[in-house]
């Protein structure tokens, strides 16, 4: 498929200049671009049988970088995005009373992480995460 085949998303965003200022940032994008790369190589290469990415590694390099994100970077990351039906839950969460304190933390943090996917994927793989 060719690039002019994709809608817009589709296309894989160009990371923030903050995000290549950041060391770890750095090392974590270029693992996932290599994961990705690596993936689709196999995927254009192998038995349609074989499953290219058995260990999941392009999810889990995306992970890796959005969680640091997350930790490092919050204050640098994207409001909620309106249009994102995942971003509109994580809000949700984040308005509902907590039951427990490690509770709030955790959706906390999972809107960070889904926050900073917004940066490093296509839109239409935001809504999974």
């Amino acid at each position: 498929m060719a690039t002019d085949d994709l809608d817009d998303g589709e296309l894989w965003p160009v990371p923030p200049a903050w995000l290549m200022a950041c060391d770890q940032c750095t090392r974590l994008y270029q693992w996932m671009v290599e994961a990705r790369e690596a993936v689709a190589e196999a995927d254009l290469t192998t038995a349609s049988t074989v499953d290219s990415d058995p260990f999941d590694s392009g999810l889990s390099a995306q992970l890796a970088l959005g969680q640091h994100m997350a930790r490092e970077h919050a204050e640098l990351l994207p409001d909620f995005e309106p249009a994102c039906p995942r971003c509109m839950a994580c809000r949700e969460n984040l308005e509902r009373p907590a039951m427990s304190e490690g509770a709030a933390v955790w959706a906390g943090t999972a809107a960070a992480e889904h926050r900073a996917r917004h940066l490093i994927v296509p839109p239409v793989m935001t809504v999974r995460l």
